[in-house]
């Protein structure tokens, strides 16, 4: 008796059986109207290629007048079939105004049906005993043998006519296999959690912010040393950290390759900018530069012959010499830790958006097809950074702010037969220190993170005496403002990012700024009537707000401008200097630009060759602005009289710059210089004089002093971070 052999296609969990009209999830049939099954296979006939909405008309309306409306609503239900949630579009992609295109991956199958028992057929010639269960229930046939390479055989088995005693005990059968099923789906699945946390470095220096790598055996990563960094590496079973020979000043290992030969390395002088990259024997010897290919983060793909490499706006692939470089994917926004599955089918990755302030996690496949958000409509405005599969592969992990806690998290990566699909991340951590930056261990149990108690102080040196004194311990802020009068301060909060000011006895405090809006750099209005400050908009944007210094609603003054920030006033009140960044809306990135508000007449003009300079900042006579160039290296001061900039003098990286109260000096502060020192230099004739440095404090528990404000007198009241950052060694339980 001959088999029939029906077409099918399968797609992801997904199976569809053509000639029975059936859509199927790891066996289970999935039921789905006629013209929403219809719609499946148009789609699937035609995966990858775009099909306009004419075309769907004409194939699954021939005879009949509907408008597009009915098109869209099968759609709809399709994605729902499908289980596509949100705005994901993994499966079916909306091209506006033109159509669909099916973008999953399709793959050949072929379903094989038994023909029905004909009479004089015995019933051991139609059931054979080899496919026979234990409910009676016949099993799948062997895959036929004559389906084409790459297909899948499927068999589709008749259901055959039962005795009686056979019909009683696969009821029983049957009824037994529901109660298993009912207690499947109603227990619990047991949750993955940590059942202990020990820690591997104590020196408090650890960088955040960047990938560590391992080679299964040592840790590398990141101490801040002032002005530099240093490159160490640590047992993964703990033990004092060693300072690694690197070849360059500021050396980072992004990845060990494969075989665990070569180091892929980055050389660069400031945190999250382009790097050149290079390739680094473990052995030692000089490392080998990547042809001239740069980014921000890298790592082998799973062949070790090819790397990936972010940019701002997409993924980029090149040969280990650097030749062949092209784009693997776009991204909309900034990608970064990328993270290959353990069978190397799949690459995971975090997008920084550039125009709304989230942070989430995508894939995709290892040929470049088929990227989409992996937790759609998990959050809001998504706030997930690294993550990291386990060493087996049963498990992924990253951290994310969800719900308002910042903690580990863990999505079930393996399916089986005893436990359920898992649907949602599971929580891992829950404090008291944030927790993230993963790496996991060879075992499949343990993951590397970096813990950090975030702590900082206030201090103030004073100029008279040339001594650091402490600065209001009651205060955890930073961004300090002294009002006109001498009365007042403003400042944020350092947990929570809110504006506030109060009396300088700490008496009348007023949060000014609602929670969620992060806020900085607040300046006072001369008359002291008002507070400018700069605050990230839910668009991800940088907005320059005015508030009174009574309280009440921010208003922000360029809603449709693209970003601003760091502004400054005029000494008489009557205009307002910052950068603009020009549209956010236009496309590729912007240049920064100095303009000038007038306050009475809503005007803005350009300062004239102001371009890529930050920072600006009035005089207090009015006859000057200083600001720092983009690249940070240069101190510029502009004439107003004769519309002149001048460069007064340079260094390694110049922030923070003010005026003195008799406008004859300009401080700043290079924080890439030894020691972090403050300067001054005189405006007459360029003299430049060192204020201070910092060298006692990084000598110690310190990571970084940053001048984030002035007493009236002029004196510097300086932001210590004494962040506490070190590397932990999390045991998971992964059931």
């Amino acid at each position: 008796m001959n088999q029939r052999v029906n077409p099918g296609y399968g797609f992801g969990e997904f199976v569809l059986d053509v000639e029975e009209r059936r859509l199927l999830r790891e066996g289970v049939e999935i039921p789905v109207s006629p013209k929403v099954f219809d719609t499946l296979v148009v789609l699937v006939e035609n995966a990858g290629h775009l099909i306009d909405k004419d075309e769907f008309m004409r194939r699954l309306w021939p005879d009949t007048f509907v408008g597009e409306d009915a098109l869209a609503r099968n759609i709809s239900t399709l994605r729902k079939s499908l289980g596509e949630t949100g705005d994901s579009q993994a499966m079916i992609e909306t091209v506006p105004t033109r159509g669909y295109r099916f973008v999953a991956t399709v793959r050949q199958v072929q379903f094989t049906e038994q023909p029905q028992k004909r009479e004089g057929d015995s019933a051991a010639a139609q059931i054979s005993p080899a496919l026979a269960g234990a409910t009676g229930k016949p099993q799948p046939a062997p895959k036929d043998a004559s389906a084409p390479r790459g297909g899948e055989v499927i068999p589709n088995v008749a259901r055959p006519r039962f005795p009686g005693t056979a019909f009683v005990i696969v009821a029983l059968a049957l009824g037994a296999l529901a109660g298993l099923a009912t207690f499947w789906l109603l227990s619990p699945n047991p949750a993955p959690r940590v059942l202990r946390m020990t820690q591997i470095t104590h020196s408090g220096r650890v960088d955040t912010g960047l990938p560590m790598a391992s080679d299964g055996s040592k840790i590398y990563f990141l101490e801040r040393d002032g002005d530099h960094w240093n490159l160490m590496q640590t047992s993964v079973s703990g033990g004092e950290p060693q300072a690694v020979s690197a070849p360059f000043r500021n050396t980072i290992v992004l990845d060990v390759s494969p075989d665990h030969t070569n180091l892929l390395i980055g050389s660069f002088l400031r945190r999250n900018e382009h790097m050149p990259l290079w390739i680094w024997p473990v052995q030692g010897g000089a490392p080998k530069r990547v042809g001239e290919v740069t980014g921000y983060q890298a790592i082998w793909r799973t062949n070790g012959r090819q790397i990936l490499y972010t940019w701002d706006d997409a993924i980029y692939q090149a040969d280990a010499d650097g030749a062949n470089a092209h784009k693997f994917a776009a991204t909309d926004g900034t990608p970064g830790f990328l993270r290959w599955s353990r069978d190397g089918r799949r690459l995971r990755f975090i997008v920084f958006a550039r125009r709304v302030a989230e942070a989430a996690l995508w894939e995709i496949n290892s040929d470049g097809t088929n990227p989409h958000r992996l937790l759609p409509g998990w959050d809001a405005l998504p706030q997930e950074f690294e993550g990291a599969w386990t060493a087996d592969g049963r498990y992924f992990l990253f951290d994310s702010k969800h719900a308002g806690t910042h903690d580990i998290w863990a999505i079930r990566e393996v399916k089986s037969l005893f436990r359920r699909p898992s649907t949602q991340p599971v929580r891992l951590t829950a404090g008291p220190i944030t927790l993230g930056w993963m790496l996991p261990g060879r075992d499949g149990h343990t993951v590397f993170v970096v813990g950090v108690d975030w702590k900082n102080e206030l201090v103030r040196f004073d100029l008279p005496s040339h001594k650091f004194q402490p600065f209001r311990p009651d205060l955890h802020a930073r961004y300090i403002a002294y009002s006109p009068d001498r009365a007042w301060l403003a400042y944020v909060h350092t947990e929570n990012g809110v504006l506030a000011r109060r009396k300088l006895d700490a008496t009348q405090p007023l949060d000014l700024t609602p929670p969620g809006l992060r806020t900085w750099d607040p300046h006072w209005s001369p008359d002291g009537r008002q507070i400018c400050f700069t605050a990230l908009t839910e668009k991800g944007l940088d907005k320059i707000f005015l508030i009174s210094a009574d309280g009440g609603t921010p208003r922000e003054l360029f809603p449709d401008k693209g970003n601003q920030d760091e502004a400054s006033w005029s000494p008489d009140g009557k205009f307002i200097a910052f950068v603009s960044s020009g549209d956010a809306a236009a496309p590729g990135p912007s240049s920064h630009v100095i303009q000038v508000l007038n306050l009475a007449t809503n005007e803005l003009s350009v300062l004239r060759e102001s371009r890529d300079r930050r920072g600006p900042r009035w005089s207090p006579d009015g006859h000057f602005i200083a600001a720092i160039t983009e690249d940070g290296h240069g101190l510029v001061i502009l004439d107003l009289r004769t519309q002149e900039w001048t460069k007064v003098t340079e260094g390694t990286f110049l922030v923070g710059n003010y005026w003195s109260e008799d406008s004859r000096y300009v401080y700043y502060q290079d924080l890439l210089a030894p020691n972090e020192p403050l300067y001054r230099i005189r405006v007459s004739d360029h003299r430049q004089e060192l204020v201070t440095s910092f060298e006692d404090y990084l000598r110690g528990a310190v990571q970084k002093a940053t001048v984030v404000g002035t007493a009236p007198d002029g004196s510097p009241i300086i932001l210590l971070d004494r962040n506490q950052a070190d590397i932990y060694s999390l045991d998971l339980d992964l059931p």
